[in-house]
C-alpha cells in the first residue's frame, strides 16, 4: 500500500514515524516544520510564534526530549499577566495576592461564594463553566477579558471542549495566594524543555531526518480515482498513492479536490473559526534580568495577547549581550487591524511595551512582522457538530485528516503526536500500541541521526 503525506509539519511527520516511514511526505516548502518553523534574522532566532515543549503524557514528552538527544534543555515557568500596571503571576488565580486589595476581595469573596456551582450543574457554554469553577470575580477580572481578546468572540460563544484543557483549581491554593502563599497552579506546565539550537524547528529537523520528504511539491490538485488517489503539484508532477494522509488547512484542501463537496460539508467548513495572527519579533540590546517566560495582556486597548521571550527558552537564540522579545496579535478576519501596514503594527507593539515599562525604545536593535493567515484554531459552541460533518465526509472518500488545520483542533505538538498515534492506530488495525509507535518512531529517528 502506498502512502502519501501533505505537509512535513510535526503532525505528518508523525504519522510518517508512525507507519515505520513507509510513506511519501509532501511539502511545499524547501524545510519542515509548518507552524512549528523557526527563522533566523541578524544573528536572532524566533519560531512563528512561541512553541515550548509540555505535556500530560510522559511517554510523548520523553518521545520529543529524547529525539533531540544532547540538543535539548530544561526550564522552569516564569509566565506572568499584565493587571494594573503590575505583573501577576501565572495562572492568575494563584497570585490573587498581588492585585490590589479591593480586587483580591472582589475575586476571593465569589470564588468562596459562588451560586453558579449549583446554577451551572450543567455548563453548556465556557462562560457558564467559568463561572461555575471560578466564580464572578476572577471570570470579570481576567478569564472573561482574556478569553475574549485572544478568541474574538463572546465568552457565552466558545464550546465548552475548551474545559478539558483547563484545569481545575486548588480551592485551597487559590484561598492561600489571597493571603499571600505561595502556589503553583498548571502543574503539568510548570516545567517545559525547548531545544538548545535551532529554535522549535529542531524537532522538525530531528524528525524529517527519519522520513521520505519531497519538498517544493505544493499541492494544487487532489484527484480520487479508481486506481487510487492522485496528487497534482503546481509545476505539474503527479503523485499516485492508495492513501492519503492530509495536514492541509481543511479549507484548502476543499477546494482543490476534484469530487463536489456536499453543501452540508461545505456549510460546515464556513462556519470554521481560524483566526489569523500577526507575530512581531524585536532583537534588544543589553541583558534581560527577570527572563520571563511569557506575559498575558487582558487589556482590550492594548492589541497585543502575549509576549515571549525566546532567549529565556535558550541562551543561543540571541546573541551574547542581546535578548528578543516576540509578540502576538490574533484577531478576526474582518477586523479593521487586517488592514494595518508593518509600520503601524511595530509601532502599536513597541508604544505598548514602552508604555508598560518592560523595553525601552532605544535598545530596539532588530524588527520583524510575520503575517500568519491561520494561526489560532476557535473552539465556538457550533465546533463540534461542524467538524463531525467535515471528518467524517473525508473519512468517506479515503482521506485522513491529521494536524491542528485539517484534523482541525487547538493542539500543541504534543497533542498532534498524541492525536496522529490514535489516527494511525486506527488505520493500521494491526494491534500494535501508541507506546510502541513511539519506540519505533524514535528509532527510526536515532538511526537516521547516526548517519
Amino acid at each position: 500500500m502506498s502512502v502519501g503525506i501533505i505537509g512535513a509539519g510535526p503532525s505528518g511527520l508523525a504519522t510518517s514515524l508512525f507507519l515505520d516511514n513507509e510513506a511519501e511526505v509532501l511539502e511545499k516548502a524547501s524545510h519542515p516544520g509548518g507552524h512549528a518553523s523557526s527563522f533566523k534574522k541578524g544573528g536572532f532566532t524566533f519560531d512563528l510564534g512561541p512553541h515550548i515543549m509540555f505535556s500530560k503524557n510522559k511517554d510523548i514528552i520523553k518521545f520529543m526530549v529524547d529525539s533531540l538527544g544532547d540538543n535539548i534543555q530544561q526550564s522552569r515557568r516564569n509566565n506572568k499577566i499584565s493587571y494594573r500596571s503590575r505583573l501577576i503571576k501565572f495562572p492568575f488565580e494563584n497570585d490573587l495576592g498581588s492585585l490590589p486589595r479591593d480586587d483580591i476581595f472582589f475575586c476571593l469573596k465569589h470564588f468562596v461564594d459562588n451560586p453558579y456551582k449549583t446554577q451551572y450543574n450543567n455548563p453548556k457554554n465556557l462562560k457558564e463553566w467559568f463561572l461555575k469553577v471560578f466564580g464572578k470575580g476572577i471570570c470579570e477580572t481576567y478569564l472573561f477579558p482574556y478569553n475574549e481578546k485572544i478568541w474574538n468572540i463572546p465568552v457565552e460563544e466558545l464550546s465548552m471542549v475548551w474545559a478539558d484543557r483547563i484545569p481545575n483549581p486548588d480551592p485551597d491554593d487559590v484561598i492561600k495566594s489571597a493571603i499571600g502563599y505561595e502556589t503553583e497552579g498548571y502543574l503539568h506546565q510548570l516545567y517545559y524543555h525547548y531545544p538548545l539550537r535551532g529554535g522549535y524547528q529542531a524537532i522538525s529537523n530531528a524528525w524529517s531526518s527519519g522520513c521520505n520528504v519531497t519538498y517544493n511539491f505544493n499541492v494544487v490538485l487532489v484527484t480520487i480515482k479508481d486506481s487510487g488517489i492522485e496528487v497534482t503539484s503546481d509545476n505539474g508532477d503527479k503523485k499516485l498513492f492508495s492513501t492519503l494522509f492530509s495536514t492541509a488547512p481543511v479549507w484548502e484542501l476543499a477546494d482543490i479536490i476534484n469530487v463536489e463537496v456536499p453543501k452540508k460539508v461545505r456549510a460546515a467548513i464556513d462556519g470554521l473559526i481560524c483566526n489569523p495572527m500577526y507575530i512581531v519579533s524585536l532583537g534588544i540590546k543589553g541583558n534581560d534580568n527577570n527572563k520571563f517566560t511569557a506575559i498575558y495582556f487582558p487589556e482590550s486597548d492594548f492589541r497585543v495577547n502575549r509576549i515571549s521571550y525566546p532567549k529565556t527558552f535558550s541562551l543561543y537564540n540571541a546573541p551574547d549581550g542581546y535578548y528578543s522579545i516576540q509578540a502576538d496579535i490574533t484577531y478576526l478576519k474582518s477586523d479593521p487591524i487586517s488592514n494595518w501596514s508593518d509600520d503601524q503594527i511595530l509601532s502599536h507593539t513597541i508604544d505598548g511595551l514602552v508604555e508598560r515599562g518592560l523595553i525601552e525604545h532605544h535598545a530596539i536593535v532588530l524588527t520583524d512582522v510575520k503575517r500568519m493567515p491561520h494561526s489560532y484554531v476557535v473552539y465556538d459552541i457550533n465546533y463540534e457538530n461542524n467538524i463531525t460533518i467535515i471528518r467524517n465526509w473525508f473519512t468517506s472518500i479515503g482521506i485522513h485528516l491529521v494536524g491542528r488545520f485539517s484534523f482541525f483542533e487547538y493542539i500543541n505538538v504534543d497533542g498532534a503526536v498524541d492525536r496522529t498515534i490514535k489516527i494511525v492506530t486506527d488505520f493500521r488495525n494491526d494491534g500494535i500500541t501508541g507506546q510502541e509507535l513511539l519506540n519505533n518512531a524514535l528509532k527510526i529517528v536515532e538511526k537516521a541521526k547516526a548517519f
